[in-house]
């Protein structure tokens, strides 16, 4: 059978590139519609709340050439080709935020990446955070992230280098609660490193603060290894106590993490493990040493409840981010005139288990006239998977996933008829 003419064009690797080979200074607040939080829940104790630095915020709302507000229509292409676009429009009043953190990226020979958001920061940021404007103010901060160097050391990043990133990190959320959150509710989003730190964030930071709980509408957690306990239709007992995994997509104050793979997990994978590879040491030994009473969460975004679901993926084109991701040339982007390229009805999900392990099967379906259709190559070692890829995969469904999630939110915080004060 013959593959199809229209095969897209080869995906955006953010962090293979990396591994194989104006800064937005903040500005007083801008304050647009705010959706308060219901009267019931609990405040945040700010005394406890420390702002290391002034933050480096990659986007912010009210920021002058917002890096996550422009560029960013989309091109739909069908199996005969381009079909139209899709254009692209921030809310004008959303009722949520979002907290992102981009995914390993620095290429710095020290152990740790420099305060600064680099032009490389803000092509990760563009390709990632800015399409989820169309749901909520987003805020990126950059943070001293452990760097590709230091990943790719035989134990992994040092604790140093751990806490120097999550320091960080823990200042800019600081810093957004007290200046900038006023009892708004907030999603947290996460690639790879960026969900790594979150997930330390909500264990150190959320979970244990009922005010900041209160304000959670989800964590989108993807390519970390989140774990719960391994008894079957266990939510929590992992990583996480009190914020268990998402199962509907009304549901709020929960977490969605996964790893994506084409087809079944290799016996190598280096995600997916409830012993964490992702963290640096080899997978092999990992597995071996992997606890058994965990096992690793998997959550599909376009499916909570579980099964197999059309995937929105939304890959972003050189117009986007030009050459500003070092090593990645613009003519292996998506050639298009428009920020992203869309495939609807190419891609499928669904979440496999065995054992411990858990991964995301994505799929490509058949085109509606029988021709074959592939992934484009991805030059990343098959214990990789889709590490690179999988947040582009699923950007449309995270999107969507996140205002469907915030409007179940609302709707519960709404204050009591009558009662507009």
């Amino acid at each position: 059978m013959r593959r199809c003419s229209a095969r897209p064009p080869a995906v955006l690797t953010l962090l293979l590139t990396l591994l194989l080979g104006s800064a937005c200074g903040r500005t007083p607040a801008s304050d647009p519609a705010t959706a308060p939080a219901s009267p019931t829940n609990p405040a945040i104790d700010t005394a406890d709340l420390t702002v290391a630095h002034p933050t480096v915020w990659v986007c912010r709302p009210g920021t002058v050439d917002d890096n996550c507000a422009a560029g960013l229509d989309a091109t739909t292409v069908g199996p005969a080709g381009p079909m139209g676009t899709e254009p692209f429009g921030p809310a004008a009043n959303p009722g949520a935020d979002c907290f992102y953190l981009y995914p390993t990226v620095s290429r710095v020979a020290a152990g740790n990446a420099p305060l600064k958001a680099t032009d490389t920061e803000i092509a990760v940021v563009r390709a990632q955070a800015a399409r989820f404007a169309t749901v909520c103010r987003v805020f990126a901060p950059a943070y001293e992230q452990y760097s590709v160097v230091s990943r790719l050391q035989p134990d992994g990043p040092s604790d140093i280098a751990r806490s120097i990133a999550f320091s960080d990190v823990q200042s800019a959320w600081n810093d957004y609660l007290l200046n900038d959150n006023q009892g708004r509710p907030v999603v947290l989003v996460g690639d790879d490193q960026g969900a790594e730190m979150l997930l330390r964030l909500l264990q150190e930071e959320i979970e244990p603060d009922a005010g900041q709980r209160a304000l959670l509408v989800s964590a989108l957690l993807v390519g970390a290894d989140v774990r719960v306990a391994a008894d079957a239709g266990a939510l929590t007992g992992g990583d996480l106590t009190k914020i268990p995994a998402c199962q509907r997509h009304d549901e709020f104050g929960c977490v969605v993490a996964y790893s994506a793979y084409e087809g079944d997990a290799p016996a190598d994978a280096r995600f997916g493990l409830p012993s964490a590879p992702s963290r640096g040491t080899a997978a092999t030994a990992d597995l071996e040493a992997a606890p058994t009473d965990l096992r690793t969460l998997c959550t599909n975004p376009a499916a909570l409840g579980g099964g197999k679901a059309v995937l929105e993926p939304y890959l972003p084109t050189a117009a986007l981010i030009g050459a500003s991701l070092p090593g990645l040339s613009p003519a292996n982007l998506p050639a298009a005139g428009t920020g992203f390229v869309t495939y609807p009805d190419f891609l499928t999900a669904e979440c496999q288990q065995a054992g411990g392990r858990a991964w995301l099967t994505v799929t490509p379906e058949p085109a509606p006239n029988g021709d074959t259709r592939s992934l484009p190559a991805i030059e990343s070692p098959p214990s990789w998977g889709l590490h690179f890829d999988e947040f582009s995969l699923t950007l449309g469904d995270l999107v969507e996933l996140a205002g469907r999630q915030t409007a179940a939110y609302l709707g519960a915080h709404q204050p009591p008829a009558g009662n507009h004060g």
